[in-house]
């Protein structure tokens, strides 16, 4: 079967976009190390070619075709880059959707994918001491399952969807007013491929808090109903 891997549609796209791709690279593949271990250039050496690349950009749209030599050149350097670093994405990824959008890059599509999986129901039990198991139902469609896990309180109402179609958890809440609720003592996400998590390392008597989503070539789904659970 075909495997979902990074779209090279960077290589096509309008000069003035191709930096805001790159930064999130710089923000994804190269801040995300493990999984992203391997770097085809060292971060300073990305961000200089990015840097570059902006820099030629400008004087190309300013000086016109005495400037598109050079701007060429860095373009060029620049896209080369983000190939290697596809590559190796898609490497770690294999074919992990939810991984080679945390890179930054934009997953290809499968013939048939045409909407986003559902939502799936989760469950959990109780493994060995400090460790809870979690587990949901297999969707059609569904390509991989994600899983967060809050402790002693609820999943914060910022979360967010970004417009790669990724869950994110804001840092700071950017809803106006004060915090509503109390906010989580630690959150985790599993973005393993198997659809049974273990979370160990738990601490006694403790409320733990898990909701799942599941990922296609087409995006994220909507979050689970939540489970929670105490640990022994």
């Amino acid at each position: 079967m075909k495997k979902v891997h990074c779209s090279r549609a960077y290589r096509k796209t309008a000069a003035s976009k191709l930096k805001t791709f790159a930064d999130g690279i710089a923000a994804g593949y190269y801040a995300n190390n493990p999984p992203f271990t391997i770097l085809p250039e060292t971060l300073a050496v990305f961000l200089a070619l990015v840097t570059d690349y902006d820099t030629k950009l400008s004087a190309y749209d300013n000086g016109g075709e005495t400037q598109r030599g050079p701007f060429l050149v860095s373009k060029t350097a620049l896209i080369n880059v983000l190939d290697l670093i596809a590559i190796e994405t898609d490497k770690v990824a294999d074919g992990n959707t939810d991984l080679i959008i945390l890179a930054g890059f934009t997953p290809t599509k499968i013939p048939g994918e045409s909407v986003k999986p559902g939502q799936t129901v989760v469950t959990v039990k109780r493994g060995i001491a400090g460790e809870l198991i979690a587990t949901c139902e297999k969707l059609v469609g569904a390509k991989h399952y994600g899983c967060i896990m809050t402790e002693g309180a609820l999943l914060p109402e910022w979360v967010v969807i970004d417009a790669n179609g990724r869950i994110v958890l804001q840092t700071n809440n950017p809803i106006p007013g004060p915090t509503p609720g109390p906010t989580p003592t630690s959150v985790q996400l599993d973005f393993t491929d198997q659809r049974e998590k273990h979370f160990l390392n738990l601490t006694h008597d403790v409320t733990y808090y898990f909701y799942y989503y599941a990922v296609n070539a087409k995006g994220v789904g909507p979050l689970s109903e939540v489970v929670s659970m105490v640990c022994w």
